[in-house]
């Protein structure tokens, strides 16, 4: 049975009882994550099996997903996009065990309770989903006025620029 995730968990306890926990947050609970958005509408869901490993360390195994409006890059205009992840965690309470973690888990630093908060749980996950060039798949969708006053930009070449320090070479002559 799925329970909900509280905003801020013991991520051991959770693995001793191998609880399966579902999360739905606002979007704009993720500051940095929703600092790279249009605006802030829509939620975060995210589901998590959290079970200890061999050396009985506490994981979590989950998906996380969201649907968002970001800035096209290509026209300047508002565009959703789907993001999805699976994830897999183990949790450490210093940066010096991420050394020797596993690479089949990601390591996630818990504070000095042996706690995280939910939204830090999951927003590097969501900050790394985003694609790096966020532009509409077809130039067809992008608005044309934008995209044909850039390409008419582009053909008259870069502006003719003022140099106020052009003389002084001619001054330092002299």
């Amino acid at each position: 049975m799925e329970k909900k995730l509280p905003p801020k968990f013991n991520p051991a306890e959770l693995a001793r009882s191998r609880q399966k926990s579902q999360l739905e947050l606002p979007v704009s609970h993720f500051k940095r994550f929703s600092a790279l958005l249009a605006n802030t509408e829509g939620s975060v869901v995210a589901s998590a099996g959290f079970e200890l490993n061999d050396t009985k360390q506490a994981t979590a195994k989950g998906n996380l997903r969201t649907s968002v409006n970001v800035t096209c890059q290509r026209c300047m205009r508002e565009m959703e996009i789907q993001l999805s992840n699976n994830f897999s965690f183990v949790f450490i309470s210093d940066e010096e065990e991420a050394i020797d973690q596993e690479d089949d888990y990601d390591p996630v630093l818990v504070d000095d309770h042996n706690e995280i908060a939910a939204v830090d749980f999951l927003e590097d996950e969501l900050i790394l989903q985003l694609p790096l060039r966020l532009v509409h798949e077809d130039e067809h969708q992008c608005d044309q006025s934008v995209i044909t006053a850039v390409k008419t930009a582009a053909q008259t070449g870069p502006a003719k620029t003022h140099n106020p320090f052009s003389d002084l070479d001619k001054l330092l002559k002299n």
